[in-house]
Parts: C-alpha cells; sequence; structure tokens
C-alpha cells in the first residue's frame, strides 16, 4: 500500500518577506502487504529510483530483504525533489484491509530520519515510527479471496509467486512429499502419524503443522490450494522456545492468547476469525517458520509447514537446515537445493507444478498522480528482480488460474 505526502520548505527571499518562494519537494509513498514478496520487492523498489540516496531497515540480518520495514530515499523517475518509500510488511490480507477498508488501523513506518548515512542504514530495532494508511499493497493472494472485497481496488499481477512444503531439519529421509489430501488432513486435524508421510508402518512418529495467522497471503493460498477454504478454521502448531534454542521444544496447539516471550512473531487469526480459536493463530512471518525448519526436533516429531520459496531457501539455510519437498509429487529441485532455477520456473510456468498464486500490486483509485508514476515503475521493474520469490508473468508464462488455488489451464 502508498500514501502520498507533499511538503514544502520555504527559503531565502521568502524568509525575508520580499513574496519569493523556492520549493524543495518530498513525495512519500507508503506502501504495506505481503512478507513472502518483501525480497522482490525489497529489490524492485530499489532498483526504480533514478539515484537511491539511502535506505534504512529493521532487520538486524543486515538484510533489507528479510526486514518488516524500510524506507528508501532518492530521485525517482518522473517525480521533481525527493521521494521516500516506506514499506511495512504487514501480511497480504492485511495489507489489502489496509487499502480497502475504512475501518484499518493505520500502519506503521520507518521516518526518513532512520536514514542517517547514504547507502544502507541496518539494524533499526527500535526506530522512531510514524502511523499513516498505505495507499499501496502486494497481495499473494486476489482481493476477491479475503474478507475486504469493498471497494474494488486498482492494480492487478505483478508476478508468480511460488511456494513449497518444507519440514524442520533432521527429519526421517524418507519423508520426500506431501499430498494436498495430507495437508488438508494437517489443517483440520493439527497432526498425522509420521507412516502416512514415509509408507513405513515402523515410523511412529508424529507430525505437526505449523504456519501462519489469517492476515497471511500465504495462509490463503495454502488453504485455496489444498482445498481446505480460505475462511475455515485451522489446527496449528507452535514451539515455545527462542530463536537461539538448538532444537525444537513439543509442540503445543497455537494458543488463544498472544505471548511474546513464550512464542516469539506469534499472532492471533482475526481477519477471517471474529473470535481467538485454539489452533488457529500462526506465525507473523514465513521468515519466522523458516527459522524453526532449521532446528532439529527434540523428540519423536517434526514438523512441516507451506511457505514460499523465498522463505524455503532460507529453512535449507546452505544445506544446514530443513528440506523442500514434492508437492504432489513434483518438486521445486532447485529451490530444494537452495536456489531457484530455470528448471524450476519452467514447472511453473508450463502448469506443471501447481503450488504458486498471482502476486498482486493493489492501490487505492485516490492515489495522486505521482503515486501511480511510483506504481507504473514497479510493475515495469518487477520482472527483472523477482528473484528467488517467483517467476515473471510475461509472454512465457503459458497457465492461467482464474481464482487462488483454482484450475490450471493453457492461457
Amino acid at each position: 500500500m502508498f500514501k502520498i505526502e507533499t511538503k514544502s520548505l520555504l527559503i531565502g527571499a521568502a524568509a525575508l518577506g520580499l513574496g519569493l518562494t523556492a520549493q524543495a519537494q518530498t513525495t512519500t509513498v507508503d506502501i504495506a502487504g505481503a512478507t513472502a514478496f518483501r525480497a522482490a520487492a525489497h529489490t524492485s523498489i530499489m532498483a526504480s529510483f533514478t539515484t537511491l540516496e539511502g535506505y534504512a531497515h529493521d532487520s538486524t540480518a543486515g538484510n533489507g530483504g528479510k526486514a518488516n520495514r524500510a524506507t528508501y530515499k532518492g530521485v525517482f523517475p518522473g517525480i521533481g525533489g525527493t521521494t521516500v518509500i516506506r514499506v511495512n510488511w504487514t501480511g497480504a490480507v492485511e495489507g489489502v484491509r489496509s487499502i480497502a477498508s475504512s475501518k484499518a488501523t493505520p500502519d506503521t513506518f520507518l521516518t526518513e530520519a532512520a536514514i542517517t548515512a547514504s547507502g544502507e542504514n541496518a539494524g533499526k530495532t527500535s526506530p522512531t515510527v510514524t502511523s499513516k494508511t498505505a495507499v499501496m499493497a502486494f497481495s499473494d493472494v486476489a482481493q476477491s479471496a479475503t474478507p475486504y472485497k469493498s471497494p474494488v481496488l486498482k492494480g492487478g499481477p505483478v508476478g508468480v509467486i511460488a511456494f513449497a512444503p518444507v519440514i524442520n531439519k533432521g527429519a526421517n529421509a524418507a519423508i520426500t512429499n506431501v499430498t494436498a489430501n495430507q495437508f488438508r488432513r494437517l489443517a483440520t486435524n493439527g497432526s498425522i502419524p509420521e507412516y502416512m508421510l514415509t509408507g513405513n508402518s515402523s515410523s511412529n512418529g508424529a507430525i505437526y503443522l505449523m504456519g501462519r495467522n489469517d492476515g497471511s497471503g500465504s495462509r490463503v493460498a495454502f488453504l485455496s490450494e489444498i482445498g481446505h477454504g480460505a475462511a475455515n478454521a485451522v489446527k496449528q502448531y507452535v514451539v515455545n522456545a527462542t530463536t537461539s534454542s538448538s532444537s525444537l521444544s513439543q509442540p503445543i496447539l497455537a494458543p488463544i492468547s498472544a505471548n511474546a516471550t513464550l512464542y516469539p512473531k506469534y499472532k492471533l487469526s482475526t481477519d477471517f476469525a471474529k473470535k481467538a480459536i485454539a489452533g488457529n493463530g500462526g506465525y507473523d512471518s514465513g521468515s519466522e517458520i523458516a527459522k524453526w525448519m532449521q532446528k532439529p526436533s527434540s523428540g519423536n516429531f517434526n514438523i512441516i509447514s507451506y511457505i514460499s520459496s523465498g522463505d524455503s531457501v532460507t529453512a535449507y539455510s546452505s544445506g544446514n537446515g530443513g528440506r523442500v519437498l514434492a508437492l504432489n509429487g513434483e518438486k521445486l529441485d532447485g529451490i530444494a537445493a537452495g536456489a531457484i532455477t530455470e528448471a524450476d520456473r519452467d514447472k511453473i510456468r508450463l502448469g506443471k507444478y501447481s503450488g504458486w498464486n498471482f502476486e498482486q500490486l493493489y492501490y487505492k483509485s485516490t492515489i495522486s498522480a505521482n503515486a501511480k508514476k511510483v506504481y507504473d515503475k514497479l510493475v515495469a521493474t518487477i520482472p527483472a528482480n523477482i528473484g528467488s520469490s517467483g517467476v515473471a508473468f510475461n509472454d512465457s508464462f503459458k497457465v492461467t488460474r482464474t481464482t487462488d488455488g483454482g484450475v490450471i489451464a493453457p492461457r
């Protein structure tokens, strides 16, 4: 989502009362939405500036592509003066809510003051923020798949985002594939016996589902893909250990209250559900789930999830983390080895692999002319900067689907 503000600085003769004005214009555009696409958005935003003077973000990993919030400043093509683009990745559904719902709480953005030098200013974990209503949003799902269907937003697909099943480090090597049917059982029950994935009756462990809260487009995409239904409640599990722990604690059913100490980055589900339901909450980003996937189990259990291809690469952690599985017998082999490949992209754009959704970039009909210039430039820049997030949506993409998780057909 994004928003625009214009500030004028009166200098020189005007200060002397001579009636002359010099103006230095700043255009600010606020964008919210999908966490799963943030790496591609980060790269595309930087590439869109004519001159990027500097940027700040709140990721202590020193990587703006993993940040929840970032602010960019520089000269933007077609816009006079200085342009500031501020982002807050809250989730695709929550991004749509932010720009479509009049009742949405404003998002918080890093202020321009966070940029203290040219280039990258990373790790702003306790920065000064400002609350604003965004005017643009990235979404892994169509607006029609969210609870916020009106007013109809402008915009549309800017790429295709890929997802993959991932199981945590050290899981039984016989587990190589998971089907939509098995995932549907996991969504309704929360766990399945390990033998359902190994095909070996002597396997006596349990597999628990870990997932996102319902403000997430990744969750909507997952529940649509497996036929569970995006609006339906699920049973998911969390672990009550810090990310510095060497192994996973015994999973517990997602609680009906958040606790930042016991369950870091855990959020309740309140977009589709109007009250807290045991098991229905989840993590606020796929990157958080990816951290848990990097750890071995402390008992006779494992965790499984469905996360973006970019987060799957993080989970894999250069071969020292979780394992990407096949979905319905088809695997993104490049992602499973640490990076998306053209062979992976062909499986998606030719319809062989079904774990994908269109990535939408929506905007309000009331945005300013300068904001629309930012939108248009991003649309043009994203295809070359989509990276491990997915596939460019161009003439080489030979298939389509009319709804999230719907039947894949030739274009």
